[in-house]
């Protein structure tokens, strides 16, 4: 008796022509299609020479995972609304309000004076901070002293080197801590109000309007004063 090779070969092209229409709707291949395709390469494939149970549930156990991951892509992408949705609902209460936020830059007002914080890890026998123009010269000092460990804050009303106010405006500011004679920059942080928000997109971050200092991450605002 003559066993027909065919059987194979048509259960394929049966199941690609599927795949092919399927393509050229332009969606995905569905769990539907995917069943379809698996009952057609079982109902024509060669008797004597049947897919192997073991391929068989190999192919099954691609779909579910593949069908797996897409669920769960779906999933990440809900919680990372719901996520940014709950964060901005809770940010919206920073506008108008002063907050304290890490920053190497400082507003001068024209009438009080440049408040900042620093955290110092362990006592430091002496704290310094140092004041930049905009060329980034050295204007103003402020001698601190001796400081315990802890969140300090400090203040500089203006006065540069020469012993003169200056204008108000934006300047860079440097905290430096001595300890056992060496110097060790710390993170500065700075007294801000907030004027708006903008809502990052998937996967950023959420961007705080500061006034006079500009746009930071929301994760860099540390405390509401």
């Amino acid at each position: 008796m003559q066993v027909n090779n065919n059987y194979s070969n048509i259960g394929l092209t049966t199941a690609q022509e599927a795949a092919n229409s399927k393509s050229k709707e332009g969606s995905e291949l569905g769990q539907d299609a995917f069943l379809k395709l698996m009952t057609t390469q079982l109902s024509n494939q060669d008797p004597f020479e049947p897919m192997d149970n073991g391929d068989f549930l190999a192919q099954m156990a691609q779909f579910g995972t593949v069908n797996g991951v897409n669920e769960l892509v779906e999933s990440f992408d809900d919680l990372t609304t719901s996520f940014q949705t709950a964060q901005a609902v809770q940010a919206s209460s920073l506008i108008g309000r002063n907050v304290l936020v890490e920053h190497d830059q400082a507003y001068l007002p024209a009438d009080s004076d440049l408040v900042g914080a620093v955290n110092i890890e362990s006592s430091a026998d002496a704290v310094t901070l140092n004041i930049y123009d905009a060329a980034d010269s050295l204007i103003g000092r402020v001698e601190l002293g001796q400081q315990p460990k802890g969140l300090m804050q400090f203040n500089w009303d203006g006065t540069n080197l020469a012993g003169q106010r200056t204008s108000a405006g934006r300047y860079r500011i440097e905290v430096e801590a001595s300890y056992d004679g060496k110097a060790e920059a710390l993170t500065t942080m700075v007294s801000a109000n907030v004027s708006s928000l903008t809502l990052g997109g998937v996967g950023k971050d959420m961007q705080v309007e500061l006034e006079h200092l500009g746009r930071v991450e929301f994760g860099q605002v540390l405390q509401i004063l």
